[in-house]
C-alpha cells in the first residue's frame, strides 16, 4: 500500500480499541481451545518428523541430502472441528517448524490451504506462490509440479503440509485422481518429501483409490462432538469465559445436564462452530455489562444467526435434538472446476 495513504485496519481498530469489550474479544478469539486431541495430534506429528529426518546412510553425518523418503499423514474431520486451528497452533509452537509462513525463514514446513474449487496445476501455483516464488505465465501440470519440488529443495523444505485437499480431488475424473496420487506418492519417494494432508471425510474415497499411496499414510480423526468428547467442550467454555471476566451462571446453565449436548447441537457436533458460538454469547454478555454468562445470551445470539423463532430455538425449544442448524454453518458444495477453455463447447 502506498505511504500516502493510511491503513484502513489500523485505522478502524484505533477507533475500536477504545471499547474495553473489543480488547477482550480480541484477545479471546485469539486463545486456543485446548482439548485431548491435541496430543493425539502432537504424537501423530512428531511420529512424522521422526521418520523424516532418520539417515538414510547411517555412516553419513545427518542432513539435508541424507534423510528418509517421505510418509504422510492425513488429519480427517468433518468441517469446523478444528482441525486446520490444531494444525496451525502445533506448528507455530515448534521450535523448528515454526516461520513456515514467511519463504525467507529456516523452517524446513510449507504450508498451503487448497481454495474451492481448485485443480492440480492451480496447488502447484499456489505452493510456488506461498514459496515466495510466483509464476505468471502458462505452464503445463507436470512443469509446474517439477518447478515446486526444485523449489522446496532450494528452500530445504522437506515438510508439504496441503489443507483442503478435498477441493482438488472431488470432483475429478480417475485418470486425474491417478495423477494427483502418483503425483503425491513421487513427492514423497522420490522427492522425499513428507506429507501432511487435512481435509474432510470426502477425501477418503481418493485415499483409497491408490492402495499404493494408502499404504504410506497414517490416517487420524477429528471426531464430532459426543457424550466422551462434550467435557471437553464445557472445560472450554469455562476457560474462555474465565478469560473474559465472566461467571458462568451455575443454576441457569452448569447444572443443566443438557446444555453442553444443546451446545454441540446448535454447533453442528463441531468442537469449532461451538466455540465460535460461545466466542458470540461472551461478546453479548460483555456488550450488556453483565458480569455472567448464562443461558439467555447464547438464546440471543442463536436467534440472532439463525433467524428462528423461539420455539425453534436450540437453548430453549423442548424438542431442540429435532432443529436442524445447518443454517448456522452451511456446508459449502464443492463445484467441479471450469474445464480448460480448449474442451468447452464454441
Amino acid at each position: 500500500m502506498s505511504d500516502s495513504f493510511p491503513d484502513p485496519v489500523a485505522a478502524l481498530h484505533a477507533s475500536m480499541a477504545a471499547d474495553s469489550s473489543f480488547n477482550v474479544m480480541e484477545r479471546i478469539r485469539s486463545q486456543y481451545a485446548k482439548s485431548p486431541r491435541d496430543k493425539m495430534l502432537a504424537e501423530a506429528v512428531d511420529a512424522l518428523l521422526e521418520a523424516a529426518v532418520q539417515r538414510a546412510d547411517p555412516g553419513s553425518p545427518p542432513g539435508f541430502n541424507n534423510r528418509a523418503r517421505g510418509s504422510g499423514l492425513v488429519l480427517l474431520g468433518p468441517t469446523g472441528v478444528g482441525k486446520s486451528r490444531a494444525l496451525e497452533r502445533y506448528f507455530k509452537k515448534h521450535p523448528i517448524l515454526r516461520g513456515y509462513d514467511d519463504p525467507t525463514s529456516a523452517s524446513p514446513l510449507l504450508s498451503v490451504a487448497a481454495p474451492s474449487p481448485c485443480t492440480s496445476m492451480q496447488l502447484a501455483r499456489m505452493i510456488l506462490r506461498d514459496s515466495g516464488y510466483p509464476i505468471e505465465r502458462d505452464l503445463p501440470a507436470h512443469r509446474l509440479w517439477e518447478m515446486v519440488w526444485e523449489r522446496m529443495d532450494l528452500l530445504k523444505r522437506f515438510i508439504l503440509h496441503i489443507d483442503e485437499l478435498q477441493h482438488v480431488t472431488q470432483h475429478m475424473s480417475e485418470k486425474d485422481r491417478q495423477e494427483v496420487a502418483n503425483l503425491l506418492k513421487h513427492g514423497m519417494y522420490g522427492r522425499r518429501i513428507s506429507l501432511i494432508v487435512s481435509g474432510v471425510n470426502a477425501l477418503v474415497p481418493f485415499l483409497e483409490f491408490d492402495p499404493q499411496l494408502l499404504r504410506r499414510l497414517t490416517i487420524k480423526h477429528f471426531k464430532p462432538l459426543d457424550a466422551e468428547t462434550i467435557p471437553d467442550l464445557r472445560r472450554a467454555v469455562e476457560d474462555y469465559a474465565s478469560a473474559a471476566g465472566l461467571v458462568l451462571d451455575t443454576q441457569d446453565q452448569t447444572e443443566r445436564p443438557d446444555f453442553y449436548a444443546r451446545l454441540a447441537h446448535a454447533g453442528l457436533h463441531a468442537f469449532g462452530y461451538s466455540i465460535v458460538l460461545t466466542q458470540l454469547a461472551i461478546d453479548h454478555a460483555l456488550k450488556l455489562g453483565t458480569q455472567e454468562l448464562n443461558r439467555e445470551h447464547f438464546i440471543t445470539i442463536f436467534a440472532e444467526k439463525s433467524g428462528f423463532t423461539l420455539d425453534r430455538n436450540v437453548f430453549r425449544a423442548d424438542r431442540w435434538h429435532e432443529i436442524d442448524c445447518n443454517i448456522l454453518f452451511p456446508k459449502k458444495e464443492v463445484p467441479p472446476p471450469p474445464a480448460p477453455a480448449s474442451r468447452r463447447k464454441k
